[in-house]
């Protein structure tokens, strides 16, 4: 509003401008400034409900919380719950951002969509959403399935993205509000959802809870440990178990790192084809639980692994880490802020479509290049640990 009266009141020439007219536009600027500022007052001091809706996977509910810190830090009076998949639920439990945590298994109404303990379950997860009584629920994942879920909460809004950030452009018809943003990262495009509360300060944190060491195995070394992730969840994005074997070897010989094959369900097969690819030494593998790579990556010094959930838990706890892409772009999707590296071959074509065809891309990343990365993070590390035990 003061944009346009303060333009108003300049348009024509300079000749027509008085000290009354300036005195005017002064008194107008800084009434409006006052009144924005009574407005974040009263929306610092107002609670206000806040449903943040992003079912998965790993790596996008990690890339959605500093969305959750924003919120919660700008607006300290606000209740604020996540609605969530149920295998992802470890990832938020302890957050102390949240009020609540929902939770729906939409694994289940795929598989037994007329089952009726899977209609029990979902009518029990909308219930719960609609007692309490949301002002507002923002869509951070932009799919039908989430913008339905944000429509069934009862939210009084719905905010989403525009185009380019939805997935299904469909869900837009749900929302009562779309927000447009030139971010290039994840994360600055769910801070720009945040930013449309009025979130104006960004909070980049990533609150984890602490796993369970209780389920990691026995003797497992307390330090120097390095998690190389051979497993994803599309074939395209997937490095080679002899890549990873010489990688084994080189750590194990130049860094005397203990190596720790992390596997996820299903990929036992694939752990035991990167153990025959070593020559000179011999990975642990681990297929665990969610809470126990959780305590498996806090105790890490490295993470090497593809686009992958694993890799960007690893960097939210902090590991240094290096990334390995072929299809997807780390420009949009890598780990955030420093400590990490991430590898890509030249002209590697971009695609976000889920691929099962190993394709060669991934191939064209040499162990040695990997390597290289390794030394300049730990290299890296070594000096920042030197600078901070100096003073």
């Amino acid at each position: 509003m003061w944009q346009r009266t303060f333009i108003k009141l300049f348009a024509g020439s300079c000749n027509s401008c008085s000290f009354e007219t300036l005195g005017t536009a002064r008194n107008v600027l800084l009434n409006e400034i006052r009144r924005v500022r009574e407005t974040i007052r009263m929306n610092r001091n107002t609670t206000r409900r806040i449903l943040l809706v992003r079912l998965g996977s790993m790596g996008d509910i990690l890339h959605a919380l500093p969305a959750l810190a924003t919120l919660k830090e700008n607006f300290p009076s606000w209740e604020i719950d996540w609605l969530v998949e149920s295998r992802w639920r470890p990832l938020l439990e302890g957050n102390p951002y949240l009020s609540h945590i929902v939770e729906v298994d939409t694994f289940a109404w795929r598989k037994q969509p007329l089952s009726p303990p899977v209609w029990r379950a979902w009518r029990s997860a909308v219930q719960a959403l609609r007692e309490r009584r949301y002002d507002c629920a923002l869509d951070l994942q932009g799919l039908l399935k989430s913008a339905l879920a944000c429509r069934w909460s009862g939210a009084k809004e719905i905010i989403g993205f525009e185009k380019p950030w939805l997935k299904e452009p469909s869900c837009s018809i749900f929302y009562t509000r779309r927000v447009a943003t030139k971010a290039v990262h994840v994360i600055d495009a769910n801070l720009a959802l945040a930013a449309a509360l009025g979130a104006a300060r960004p909070v980049i944190r990533f609150p984890l809870p602490e796993g369970d060491p209780a389920s990691l195995p026995a003797g497992l070394p307390e330090k120097k440990l390095a998690v190389l992730n051979p497993g994803a969840g599309w074939r395209s994005k997937r490095w080679s178990p002899e890549n990873f074997g010489a990688v084994s070897d080189a750590l194990q010989k130049e860094f005397s790192m203990q190596v720790i094959l992390n596997g996820g369900p299903g990929e036992e097969s694939l752990t035991r084809q990167v153990q025959a690819a070593c020559r000179n030494s011999d990975p642990l593998a681990y297929i665990g639980n969610l809470k126990g790579l959780i305590a498996l990556l806090r105790r890490s010094r490295l993470m090497v692994g593809p686009d992958t959930g694993p890799l960007h838990l690893a960097a939210a706890l902090g590991v240094p880490t290096v990334g390995l892409y072929g299809p997807t772009a780390p420009q949009r999707n890598g780990p955030y802020g420093g400590r990490h590296k991430s590898l890509r071959p030249g002209n590697a074509e971009t695609s976000y479509k889920h691929s099962n065809s190993r394709g060669s891309t991934m191939d064209r990343i040499q162990p040695d290049q990997v390597l290289e990365a390794i030394r300049q993070l730990l290299s890296e590390e070594n000096e920042t640990l030197s600078k901070r035990t100096s003073f």
